[in-house]
């Protein structure tokens, strides 16, 4: 139980924060609007990833999980900032 917390929380917060970036980047919003719609998502998001990193069978598939949605979000981060 213990290293599918750990993933959850730690993993979880990465993808939620790059998922919050994500949805910044394509915003058309002004600065300080986007920066209070990704203060009330971000939370949600990942009470969401933790939620599904528990319901996991193992740490290794919490891991998968998160890597399915990490990986892609990581990636269009890159595109975004070059």
């Amino acid at each position: 139980m213990w290293p599918k917390t750990l993933i959850a929380i730690f993993v979880g917060c990465i993808v939620s924060i790059s998922l919050m970036l994500n949805i910044n980047y394509l915003m058309p919003f002004a600065i300080d609007t986007r920066l209070f719609i990704g203060l009330l998502c971000a939370f949600p998001i990942w009470v969401g990833v933790m939620t599904w990193c528990y319901a996991s069978e193992s740490a290794k598939q919490a891991l998968k999980r998160c890597a399915i949605l990490l990986v892609p979000s990581v990636a269009m981060n890159a595109l975004f900032l070059v």
